[in-house]
């Protein structure tokens, strides 16, 4: 079957027919780490020139001896490996892909298509006696690429294929050299590129005809320069103007921006003199990012305003920035991620003002790195002439400190986790509550047991301790949390909501409609925020913001979702457009928040909203549900249904546009109302549950399914509270028991590695409010309320 393609997909050179090469999902912001590498050739004769292409759930990349791979882009698996036409390039062209196919140009001239998830192969076509050298430009069924430099001087094409191999025109481009990195951009009905020669040309994309052509030598601009340099980079279009490079020598190069209306050239826009360049321009927020420098060189990565082409920052690199930039953005923050041209070389990440977030040095350190890189779901592929291709990403901590992993409620853990149903142990019936989850921490499980947060061995399920929660009210299900070695397990008059540490605060809600942010180490309040209705959502903490939700006791409708300033309780937006009832956590990923609602006589809704607006983006029909979104791998999961009233289903969706992946069907029993997914090793673990006319929650067992597709992997008839997974187990809670599942030596090997008489040692162990503390937020809530 086909990989479907997504929104996060980055199916071409700088990601689409326009060149655009921004990423709409999460940015990678702080220091990476490696997910996984892998080497496309055993004796290093297999190079890695070109940014790879992603799409659905693998990554491609064309070598420098011809062949094709195609990795999963989760894990670096092999998919499949093919072979084109032609021997070794320096440099090779950026393969793209269509419609369930991958097109690859080879060294010899020669046009493929494989089987996007086989690698089988097509079709091929002979194209020239040239090579092929420029990115491949696909739009609508149409391939569009340039004869590349071997041959001299001559009459060089551009072409255009459809993708079943039959030509359907080809341009001359008369005492041309060729086209090195001079990829087309398609805008409207035309198609748009530079040679190497200063000119920029106009096709009609659907025959090929001229529309329009300028020389940036000649006086057709009142910008033009009497040697414009060598234009050696693809074009991107933006906002109703071409932007280009070009470069005579290190010292001399130009970034261009010209005018471009209904196919032809306008007279506006400006020439900036910025050195050697053969960096294709990214365009974002008003700002123009391209690379100078040549090999052997130091280069630039270089900013300039777009409105008039004044450089705003230079970043230098000991390097030539011969890649072209990529961005993502995230809290209104544009990253920019290039390479430096040289052996042992990085990649690096920018903010929008220049400065250095981080810098990542690949393993191989005899490695080249030419071209850049592609993004997508929050991850970095690069590759390097050494043949191998790397995939990076945010460290993610160990460990499941906070309901739903950490402060987003994500939901997501970087943990193997077993591959069958194999139990580790159970505990005794400590009194767990079931609906809650555990957090895992310094070796122990935390777990909310009512009037008590009890503590067992993480490895052996052994009784440590008990510690006072004092009494909370309806039978709260809220999680623990652990931070520095303390313990919190929400307010006494909580329902559901557990505590979230971030930034030397506790974020927490209350069944009267109030959460309260404190002081992690005092306990003072700081603030207190008053909503309508009642709240029992975990807040979720993103770049200092915190984000709630509420619903109205007693009333169908009446959803809202509210984010604050976290350290003044300040509101900044409150959506209050959605009809049901917002009963759920809220969850962050990237610029998205997602909520889902509980409809008391109907389906609920899963909603993705704007994070810095709380505008809607997009809202899909799910059974009615208090489960708390999570997300990875590009995809946001979440169950519904409640025993008796609705079936029971687990759904996944695209996270960017909410397109339906897949869902488990209503005979598979698989889900439930009060049941959060947790995701780890390319697996979702979820709870199955019943009812009873004395009972709505119960829980009778625990499934691991695919990520992907849903398929079961597993299920157990023991557990099914919302799981959690940390050092390469899952735990779970039912009948007032914990369940741990995993398997595997290494698991028995950190058990053995705890300290002689660790079981026995009492943690210090605080708790989130004292009693003291209480009374004072009781008393101080008439003094100082912000909103509602």
């Amino acid at each position: 079957m086909a990989s479907i393609a997504s929104a996060s997909d980055w199916p071409q050179f700088q990601s689409d027919w326009k060149n655009n090469a921004l990423e709409p999902g999460p940015a990678v912001k702080t220091e990476p780490e490696m997910l996984w590498h892998e080497h496309t050739s055993a004796n290093g004769d297999n190079g890695i020139n070109v940014p790879p292409v992603i799409a659905g759930d693998l990554v491609y990349t064309h070598t420098t001896n011809g062949s094709v791979w195609a990795f999963n882009k989760h894990n670096g698996a092999l998919i499949w490996r093919s072979k084109t036409s032609g021997g070794s390039a320096l440099q090779s062209s950026t393969p793209a892909y269509g419609d369930g196919k991958l097109f690859v140009a080879s060294n010899s001239g020669d046009l493929f298509a494989f089987d996007a998830s086989s690698g089988e192969e097509l079709w091929s076509e002979h194209v020239t006696d040239s090579n092929f050298e420029c990115p491949i430009t696909y739009f609508d069924h149409r391939l569009y690429i340039g004869d590349g430099l071997r041959g001299g001087i001559d009459t060089k094409y551009y072409y255009c294929y459809d993708d079943t191999g039959q030509l359907l025109w080809k341009y001359a481009n008369g005492n041309s050299a060729g086209f090195l990195w001079n990829g087309a951009s398609v805008i409207g009905d035309f198609l748009v590129y530079s040679t190497h020669e200063g000119k920029l040309l106009s096709l009609d994309k659907e025959t090929g005809e001229l529309t329009d052509e300028i020389d940036l030598g000649s006086e057709d601009i009142r910008f033009s320069k009497e040697d414009p340099g060598m234009f050696r980079s693809s074009v991107t279009y933006h906002d109703g103007y071409i932007y280009t490079t070009s470069e005579r020598g290190q010292a001399l190069g130009y970034v261009w921006k010209i005018g471009f209306e209904n196919g032809y050239f306008i007279d506006e826009g400006w020439c900036t003199q910025n050195g050697f360049s053969t960096s294709t321009p990214a365009v974002h927020d008003g700002k123009v990012y391209v690379g100078q420098g040549e090999h052997g060189y130091t280069g630039h990565l270089t900013c300039l305003d777009d409105s008039n082409g004044d450089v705003l920052w230079s970043y230098f690199v000991d390097a030539g920035v011969k890649s072209s930039p990529v961005l993502a953005v995230e809290n209104e923050i544009t990253y920019i991620y290039f390479t430096g041209a040289e052996s042992d070389g990085s990649l690096y990440c920018l903010e929008e003002d220049g400065t250095l977030a981080w810098e990542y040095d690949p393993t191989d350190d005899v490695g080249y790195i030419l071209q850049g890189a592609a993004i997508s779901d929050g991850k970095i592929y690069f590759g390097t002439d050494g043949g191998y291709l790397y995939c990076i990403q945010e460290m993610i901590p160990e460990g499941w400190e906070q309901f739903h992993k950490d402060t987003r409620n994500t939901g997501f853990s970087p943990s193997n986790t077993p591959d069958t149903n194999n139990m580790l142990w159970a505990s005794e019936d400590i009194g767990a509550v079931k609906g809650s989850s555990t957090v895992i921490a310094n070796n122990k499980v935390y777990v909310n047991c009512g009037d008590y947060v009890r503590s067992l061995d993480q490895y052996t399920g052994e009784f440590l301790s008990n510690h006072s929660n004092g009494s909370t009210k309806y039978k709260s299900i809220a999680s623990p949390a652990y931070h520095d070695g303390n313990v919190w397990c929400g307010l006494p008059d909580s329902v559901n909501s557990a505590t979230t540490v971030a930034d030397g605060k506790l974020f927490e809600g209350e069944w009267d409609g109030n959460y309260y942010c404190f002081d992690e180490v005092t306990g003072e309040e700081i603030w207190n925020f008053s909503t309508e209705g009642n709240a029992q959502a975990t807040p979720a903490y993103d770049n200092e913001r915190v984000y709630f939700t509420t619903w109205i006791y007693g009333q169908t409708y009446g959803g809202n979702v509210y984010c604050v300033d976290a350290n003044t309780g300040e509101l900044l937006w409150d959506q209050n457009e959605i009809i049901n009832n917002c009963c759920s956590s809220p969850t962050i990923y990237g610029d998205i928040v997602y909520v889902t609602t509980y409809n008391f006589y109907g389906e609920g809704e899963i909603y993705a909203l704007n994070k810095n607006n709380g505008s809607i983006l997009w809202k899909e029909d799910i059974h009615s549900t208090d489960s708390t979104p999570a997300v990875a791998y590009g995809n946001v999961y979440v169950a519904g249904g409640c025993y008796g009233y609705s079936d029971l289903q687990t759904y996944c969706f695209d996270a960017i546009t909410g397109e339906l992946k897949w869902n488990t069907t209503p005979e598979d029993g698989i889900g439930g109302w009060l049941c959060s997914v947790a995701i780890a090793d390319e697996k979702i673990f979820v709870g199955t549950a019943f009812e009873t006319e004395d009972d709505y929650t119960g829980l009778n067992g625990t499934c691991a399914l695919d990520a992907f597709t849903g398929e079961l992997i597993w299920n157990s008839p023991f557990g099914g509270s919302s799981p959690a997974v940390a050092d390469e187990m899952v735990f779970t809670i039912a009948d007032g028991k914990v369940y741990a599942f995993g398997e595997g030596s290494n698991i028995d090997e950190k058990a053995n590695l705890k300290l002689p008489g660790f079981g026995s040692l009492f943690a210090i162990v605080t708790f989130s409010i004292s009693a003291i503390y209480i009374a004072r937020r009781k008393e101080r809530r008439r003094i100082f309320k912000v909103g509602g």
